[in-house]
């Protein structure tokens, strides 16, 4: 009897298998397809109306709303079709500020998502409607308080945020989401220290993109010690973990067989600065990663996480009329030699009772937006250049178009990237070419549009070695 029921369970151990690789490859090839273009698009977003935030009067209230229509248009490798989405999204805000002691921030957003027929890649509607808070957070600053009762700035300030706010660490190489939390800066003559206490949102998009998890529950807590003593740098050293709390949906695949819980702690160091001339600036952060997982098909004993990552960018401007820039970028993220399909899932990822060496961190990077690949068994390189073409014309003075070339090779040759279409034993990932422009036409209404192309390399074959393209344009309005 025993040895039946044995026969049956490893008979439904290989059925949930094969279903749930294959629910795998397919939505963890779409999830990227889709969230890694529209990631950068959001990113945009967010500089641009944080930079907005209207701080300039001593005490104010102000209130108003941002209105954001965008278009997309992109190709889903895995699914093998073509896709298209529209959005429209209303962000009303209001602040208030108080002598620069007492600020406070709320910005909700209520969005539509209106696809074509059949292109939701992980819903069955055509349309889908979301309202949630974005921002909100109050700030206390001790040391602007003491400033203005002394009359004279302090060498030292201490500062409290609370709420929900937009987080990064380093130089966001590791760490750059929403968190709710709460957030401490002391400067004391030439050093700066941060440090927070939090957790994602409700519903935050999973860093793991097995099917069963789609949300992440994540508790987090660093801090950063940046020293800016010096006249072209500012060297910085920063700690912080993350503990998994994510709960899978009931009822999907491989339910009992598979537990999920990736609790990892990050270490880094890095400097921003100006190199050698004056217009060139860099960034640069080494980052090390170490943790607990459970690896496929595990639910009872996890393993040891142990990757790494680097990131180098420099940008140099050039003093001339239509203020051109160029731009080089070196990006890597360590790969783990024995995963199975991705190197960012719990399902299809590290072989059981073995170290899994593949980087997987919360931070962001532009890895093009077309191929949009996880910084995880990767080398990238890009090149770029952007400029003011018609600086002297009132109406385009704000207009900048630029292009970024993109080239990506495996870490581990035989190991998968984020994407798991490129199965092949080859290092070659392949290339893409993206061009864009970005115009603020008035004060109150900008306009942007970006277009890649990513061509695979000898890591892909048939059906998946076609050119992939995505094109979005948006137009945002302050109301």
């Amino acid at each position: 009897m025993s040895e039946v029921l044995s026969v049956h369970q490893n008979a439904g151990i290989i059925i949930w298998a094969v279903i749930g690789m294959m629910t795998v490859g397919l939505l963890a090839t779409d999830a990227s397809a889709q969230q890694g273009g529209e990631r950068i698009y959001e990113e945009e977003l967010r500089v641009s109306f944080d930079q907005q935030r209207p701080w300039a009067r001593e005490n104010t209230v102000d209130f108003g709303a941002w209105f954001n229509v965008a278009w997309m248009n992109f190709d889903d490798a895995g699914a093998q079709r073509n896709r298209t989405l529209r959005q429209y999204q209303i962000r009303p805000w209001a602040s208030m500020n108080l002598k620069g002691v007492h600020q406070a921030y709320l910005r909700g957003i209520i969005a539509w998502d209106d696809w074509n027929r059949g292109d939701n890649p992980t819903w069955w509607r055509e349309s889908e409607f979301e309202d949630t808070i974005e921002r909100a957070w109050y700030s206390f600053d001790l040391g602007q308080l003491l400033s203005s009762q002394a009359g004279k700035p302090l060498p030292w300030g201490a500062r409290v945020k609370v709420g929900r706010q937009y987080t990064t660490i380093g130089s966001a190489l590791t760490l750059a989401t929403p968190l709710d939390a709460v957030r401490f800066d002391v400067n004391a003559w030439n050093w700066q220290f941060m440090s927070f206490l939090g957790k994602t949102p409700k519903h935050s998009r999973n860093i793991d993109l097995s099917p069963a998890i789609p949300d992440q529950e994540r508790c987090m807590y660093g801090f950063q010690l940046t020293y800016r003593g010096l006249t072209y740098h500012r060297p910085f050293a920063y700690y912080f973990a993350q503990f998994d709390h994510s709960s899978p949906n009931p009822g999907v695949a491989p339910g009992a067989f598979q537990r999920y819980d990736y609790s990892t702690r990050y270490a880094g160091i890095g400097s921003t600065g100006t190199l050698f001339l004056r217009d060139l600036s860099y960034v640069v952060e080494l980052a090390g990663e170490w943790g607990d997982t459970y690896s496929q098909w595990q639910t009872a004993s996890q393993d040891s996480v142990c990757a790494m990552a680097f990131d180098l960018q420099l940008e140099y401007l050039f003093r001339v009329k239509t203020h051109p820039r160029v731009s080089f970028e070196y990006l890597y993220g360590s790969g783990d030699s024995d995963r199975g399909l991705s190197s960012v899932t719990t399902l299809g990822g590290n072989r059981p009772s073995t170290r899994d060496e593949a980087f997987n961190g919360f931070g962001f990077r532009d890895t093009g937006i077309a191929y949009s690949p996880r910084i995880s068994n990767l080398h990238m390189l890009s090149f770029g250049a952007k400029f003011l073409p018609l600086e002297d014309r009132e109406l385009f003075r704000k207009l900048e178009v630029g292009t970024r070339v993109y080239a990506y090779v495996k870490d581990k040759n035989a190991s998968p990237t984020s994407d798991p279409t490129a199965y092949v034993d080859a290092q070659w990932l392949g290339w893409e070419w993206d061009v864009f422009m970005n115009w603020r036409i008035t004060s109150d209404l900008s306009a942007t549009m970006r277009y890649g192309c990513f061509q695979p390399g000898a890591a892909y074959e048939e059906p998946f070695d076609t050119a992939r393209h995505f094109v979005y344009a948006g137009v945002t309005l302050s109301l």
